[in-house]
């Protein structure tokens, strides 16, 4: 099989390997697509070289293995069948995973990020309980979206967002935007989307804002029940505290490596919730993937390209470069 491997300086090299076999309890996919995400940007550098990244993945059973069932052990798989793939390998018996929170599980193995290899590959071996069936008429590629799309709905449900609560989503990349498509879904009301790029803020139109803003300084002070940071940048909670309602939640979703500033009282007086949310369960896996066939979630317009394998550096170069908000989908 043709895979791209990490190399020097987190480049790509797109080399032959010999194809993969599926062992007891796996399944062997051809990838049909798996998406660039942010995350993979910085993740690459630290990456042994030779390791096959991508994490947002879905692909066509071509292969199982002894005793590979779904998560639930109620069904088999069938060759043929279509799978997207929650990119965690977990033990299926601890506290964490019997209450769904997989990626938790001390034994967690990351699919794409280490681990196991991921989906910059024509195939891939992944545990059974990882992949999740794509009913017909889902077109097989937006498998690679079902991840960013139960990221946004992790997002949401942390944030406890209820109907006609007004929200505030802070960054309009692939989890601002997914979780401004659930906010909608769910019965939001009043749904603003904060983002410096006017690309990104007629994105988020599309996915269901109401209003967007160009600065954060310019939400309306107390105006907000939920606040969804999304930007992962330094500075940003004191004014996601001061756009809550008093007894509002804060959810903080972006990937921040910098130490940020809060002004504690602020939060205190108003007894505003801080949060984090990151990851999803397989409950939510699910959740997306039946939104996707009932019509709920649309997710084609997350997707803005669809590229080959030799075209990953370049593709990983415009990400890094223009922070876009849609996905490129690499297809092996």
């Amino acid at each position: 099989m043709r895979a791209a491997v990490t190399g020097a300086g987190g480049h790509y090299e797109v080399i032959t390997l010999p194809d993969p076999s599926p062992g007891p309890g796996e399944l062997l996919l051809r990838v049909t697509a798996c998406g660039l995400c942010g995350s993979d940007v910085k993740a690459r550098m630290a990456m042994p070289r030779g390791t096959i990244m991508g994490h947002e993945f879905g692909g066509e059973v071509i292969g199982i293995g002894d005793g590979a069932v779904s998560r639930d052990g109620t069904a088999g798989w069938r060759v043929g069948s279509h799978a997207a793939v929650l990119p965690v390998g977990a033990c299926g018996q601890c506290p964490w995973c019997t209450s769904g929170y997989v990626a938790h599980c001390r034994s967690a193995r990351l699919i794409g990020l280490g681990a196991i290899g991921g989906g910059f590959a024509e195939l891939a071996v992944v545990p059974a309980p990882s992949a999740f069936l794509l009913p017909p008429g889902i077109d097989p590629a937006l498998g690679a979206v079902v991840e960013p799309f139960a990221v946004g709905l992790h997002v949401i449900r942390a944030a406890r967002l209820a109907a006609g609560e007004d929200a505030l989503v802070v960054g309009t990349g692939a989890v601002g935007l997914t979780a401004i498509a659930w906010a909608r879904a769910l019965g939001g009301g009043r749904i603003t989307a904060v983002d410096p790029v006017e690309s990104r803020r007629d994105a988020a139109r599309s996915f269901g804002a109401t209003d967007v803003l160009a600065s954060l300084a310019g939400a309306e002070s107390g105006g907000y029940d939920v606040i969804i940071e999304c930007a992962g940048r330094p500075g940003l909670l004191d004014g996601c505290v001061a756009a809550a309602r008093p007894r509002g939640r804060v959810i903080v979703a972006g990937t921040c490596m910098e130490p940020t500033p809060l002004t504690p009282i602020v939060a205190l007086m108003k007894e505003v919730s801080i949060g984090f949310a990151v990851y999803y369960t397989p409950q939510e896996f699910g959740e997306v993937i039946a939104a996707f066939a009932d019509g709920r979630i649309d997710p084609a317009p997350l997707v803005s390209r669809r590229l080959r394998l030799a075209a990953l550096n370049d593709a990983f170069d415009d990400l890094a470069r223009t922070a876009a908000g849609a996905k490129t989908l690499i297809v092996p």
